[in-house]
């Protein structure tokens, strides 16, 4: 097979020393220092990368788990229970030791033990 070329070679022999002249500038053209340096930048910028990745990945899960860990803690901790009203049986219990403490009748320890008790929950002004 030939073309209509100059010199009357065929396409075969264009290819095959085309192939040889890339081949001998492969051989030719080598990887300078600027090159290699480059490289080796970019390879410890990508490793740093993943590194970083990496670590805030583990920190994410480690937060995490502190949260799932620490939450039904503090919600204990914080968690203020209403005290149950007193019952009658105390109120009179508290009126008595209130009246031998100061000296004083049964009932006005009762009226004396109520109005504390109103006074304490008073807003505070």
């Amino acid at each position: 097979m030939h073309h209509d070329g100059k010199r009357g070679r065929s396409l075969r022999d264009d290819h095959t020393a085309i192939e040889r002249q890339i081949a001998a500038l492969g051989g030719a053209i080598l990887p300078g220092p600027r090159h290699r340096d480059q490289l080796l930048e970019d390879t410890s910028d990508s490793a740093g990368r993943a590194r970083n990745q990496l670590r805030t990945a583990r920190v994410t899960i480690a937060l995490s788990l502190l949260l799932v860990v620490v939450s039904p803690l503090i919600s204990a901790l914080t968690r203020v229970e209403v005290p149950s009203p007193q019952t009658a049986d105390q109120t009179n219990a508290a009126a008595l030791r209130h009246a031998e403490a100061n000296q004083m009748s049964f009932d006005w320890a009762l009226v004396d033990l109520f109005r504390q008790f109103r006074e304490s929950k008073r807003p505070a002004r």
